[in-house]
């Protein structure tokens, strides 16, 4: 936490970690996991640049699509369910705007398509991605 006020920009992402090979877009929680990730990867010789999209309406698409142009890899990691969630439309602004710049196709890590997220810890540590997910598939993208 800030020792003093501070304010984030509406619709900007941030480049938390710089990389060449992959880059991961994330937000809230999973940007930390992401990050453990993107070192575990780090120490194999995967470079992976880690976006904090910060917002998720308006969505920074410049920074996603300039991130993607660079590494030619996308994996999007979110807590909420894989199916019509935010990952989803992040991967299709990749997909109408940047396929011709993709090495790979675009992979979402999130959780299952179940009614409810879960508050007890068994049933969130096998519901929410957590950083060994994370890193199982950004070896698989980065074996592609």
């Amino acid at each position: 936490m800030p020792e003093e006020d501070y304010v984030l920009p509406i619709g900007r992402a941030q480049v938390q970690r710089p990389g060449k090979d992959i880059s991961l877009f994330t937000y809230g929680l999973m940007l930390h996991y992401s990050l453990e990730a993107a070192e575990i990867l780090s120490r194999e010789g995967v470079d992976v640049e880690v976006v904090d999209l910060r917002t998720i309406r308006p969505l920074d698409k410049q920074a996603i699509l300039s991130s993607v142009q660079r590494t030619g890899r996308a994996l999007i990691v979110h807590e909420d369910n894989l199916t019509g969630g935010v990952g989803a439309e992040v991967a299709a602004i990749i997909a109408e705007e940047a396929f011709d710049y993709l090495d790979a196709p675009v992979i979402r890590v999130a959780a299952p398509d179940i009614p409810a997220a879960p508050y007890n810890p068994p049933q969130e540590e096998f519901f929410l991605p957590n950083p060994n997910t994370i890193a199982a598939a950004l070896r698989r993208l980065a074996a592609y």
